[in-house]
């Protein structure tokens, strides 16, 4: 089956993507109006359906989040919905489902999950990052990759929107993209396909703005600055097309054997082939429910399988077409178009309709801003943002040279936890530390913020109890790639939970510098730092990523690790209890429970 998100007479809507029998033309139908309309249908005396009415839901999905929670039970309805409607269009006039079908070349389609929750996108995962390189002996073999945020995602011919450039550098790739239909969590790998509910293609676009940054800087880079400018340019605004349509697997066949194409303006670019994966689709979803369950809508996209990142033949022009194709998927077509040049050294604030959708969405609601702290709780977090190397020894126990940007990266919003939370520890976890940060709440949409601004539009600040776990680190066996090497201290903290963070206390300027933090652990003890030793503060992170990256109200950013933490004992990854809690002196006291 082909699945839809789509936009019709002003509404946001779920529809069943069709060729019609007679005329081979694309339709697509919504399940709620086309099951009324043949209701009325089936009333008539003259009717064949007055004795077996056409019934397929008692409540008809209305949104693809809606339907993939439905389970088995509504992919097999929504299957005999497709069934009927094949054999119905054969035979009857179109005329009876005008308004609850539409052609598809008449409505707008959307990306066919709007807004994931997690959008985790793997990267060298191809031969193409190692077959040409003598030093690499053996392969980590564990998926690698980052997470996205909404603001990244458009729709399918949505314009690839990119700042003023004198001269533009990037390119993209064509990627096979999972939606997950069915959650759960350490789910075998011979049973992942079977939390799948389909496929779609993603562009993986980038073009280089923060990666400039690092550029500037004298070398050798590291790997959190080479990974934060690359991923940072990944995670902007408007660089992340998808759709056109979720495909289900039975219409799919071999998700292993698809050919992929993309063009620019017309000309082919490259082709590659699905079967140029490093780690399939099977043990990247069983990787990941082993310490986050997984939810239905997640998407998870394949990386690279071609050559990686083609740059542009050309600097596209606005208005260019870059189109990703995967056999059986369909056709994703974008066009590019740039912001205006600014007038002055920052930029002018983006129009509201340059605003990524999701942001967009927000402008003019009640939801485009948390009016007070108190209104605040986890659940409004769409993005968890962390940042690494921002304290003073960072360059002596890190080896992190101090840089004039941060060092930002995006975390699930799963691994958050609210006060007094009880911290579900992963069967895979081996040694546990734990630690204090200072992390701060966005209260509204916030683009191209200055400093000022940025600490205008922070709602508040808490202590934050971080949890890392060391599974991802011991696994590695060196000799090992950058990548592989360090890549386990971001999952460190990715576990659902893991980042427990207090009530938030509104701050004014600098009045969360020089407090004491402190961890403590029962029977385990306590460590002592200062907020004096962050590099950076939160208005100043903000103000960086959101040159390019739209921050939504609710988002939570923590400003990284302080430097010493407690060490668990091996009891607690077996099952052992324990309590604790961070505070930070005049900002409140956040409690959790392990075990």
């Amino acid at each position: 089956m082909k699945l839809a998100t789509f936009d019709a007479h002003g509404a946001e809507r779920l529809g069943l993507v069709l060729a019609h029998p007679l005329t081979g033309e694309e339709w697509v139908f919504e399940p709620g109006p086309s099951q009324m309309r043949l209701a009325e249908y089936a009333k008539r005396g003259t009717s064949p359906y007055v004795a077996t009415r056409p019934v397929f839901w008692e409540s008809p999905p209305t949104s693809m989040i809606g339907f993939l929670e439905s389970g088995a039970d509504g992919m097999a309805r929504m299957r005999r919905f497709q069934d009927f409607l094949l054999s119905f269009l054969a035979k009857n006039d179109t005329f009876i489902l005008l308004g609850a079908g539409h052609r598809v070349a008449e409505v707008k389609l959307r990306a066919p999950i709007l807004r994931p929750r997690l959008i985790f996108g793997l990267v060298q995962n191809s031969p193409t990052a190692w077959r040409h390189v003598p030093d690499r002996q053996h392969l980590n073999v564990f998926p690698q990759g980052h997470q996205r945020p909404q603001g990244a995602v458009i729709d399918p011919g949505e314009p690839i929107v990119l700042p003023y450039s004198a001269r533009v550098s990037g390119g993209w790739n064509p990627e096979l993209a999972v939606v997950i239909g069915t959650g759960g969590r350490d789910i075998p790998v011979s049973q992942a396909m079977a939390h799948v509910a389909g496929l779609t293609i993603v562009s993986d676009v980038t073009v280089d703005y923060f990666r400039r940054d690092m550029f500037a800087q004298p070398e050798p880079w590291d790997w959190f600055e080479d990974a934060m400018t690359s991923w940072g340019d990944k995670k902007s605004d408007s660089r992340f097309p998808m759709g056109p349509y979720l495909v289900t697997l039975d219409e799919i066949g071999n998700p292993y054997d698809l050919l992929c194409y993309t063009r620019q303006s017309g000309y082919l670019r490259d082709r590659s082939h699905t079967g140029a994966m490093n780690i399939g689709i099977e043990r990247t979803v069983s990787w990941l429910s082993s310490f986050r369950a997984l939810h239905p809508g997640d998407v998870i996209h394949m990386g690279t399988m071609g050559y990686d990142g083609s740059p542009f033949p050309f600097e596209p022009l606005d208005g260019d077409v870059i189109e990703s194709e995967i056999e059986r998927l369909g056709v994703l077509r974008n066009p590019v178009t740039y912001l205006p040049k600014p007038e002055s050294g920052r930029g002018d604030v983006a129009p509201v309709d340059l605003l990524p959708s999701a942001a967009r969405a927000l402008i003019g609601t009640p939801d485009e801003s948390i009016p007070s702290p108190g209104a605040w709780s986890v659940d409004h977090a769409r993005h968890f943002w962390t940042v690494f190397g921002n304290y003073s020894m960072a360059d002596r126990k890190e080896g992190l040279t101090r840089r004039p940007y941060p060092r930002f990266l995006a975390a699930p919003n799963t691994a958050l936890a609210a006060d007094g939370a009880g911290v579900h520890i992963p069967l895979r976890a081996h040694t546990l530390t734990v630690g204090c940060e200072l992390a701060c709440v966005i209260g509204r949409v916030t683009s191209r913020a200055s400093v000022e601004d940025a600490a205008r539009a922070i709602l508040g600040v808490a202590p934050m109890t971080v949890l890392r776990d060391s599974s991802f680190k011991d696994a590695v066996v060196e000799p090992a790639s950058p990548q592989e090497r360090h890549l386990p201290a971001v999952y460190a903290r990715w576990a659902d939970g893991f980042n427990v963070i207090g009530v938030l206390t509104p701050v004014d300027d600098d009045a969360w510098q020089g407090k004491v933090c402190r961890i403590a652990v029962e029977g385990v003890g306590t460590v002592e730092t200062n907020t004096a030793d962050y590099l950076f503060s939160a208005a100043q992170v903000i103000a960086y990523i959101t040159r390019y990256i739209t921050l939504f109200p609710g988002d939570v950013l923590a400003l990284g690790p302080l430097g010493d933490e407690l060490v668990l004992p091996d009891a607690v990854s077996r099952g052992a209890s324990l309590t604790g809690y961070a505070e930070i002196d005049g900002l409140g006291r956040v409690t959790f429970s392990l075990g």
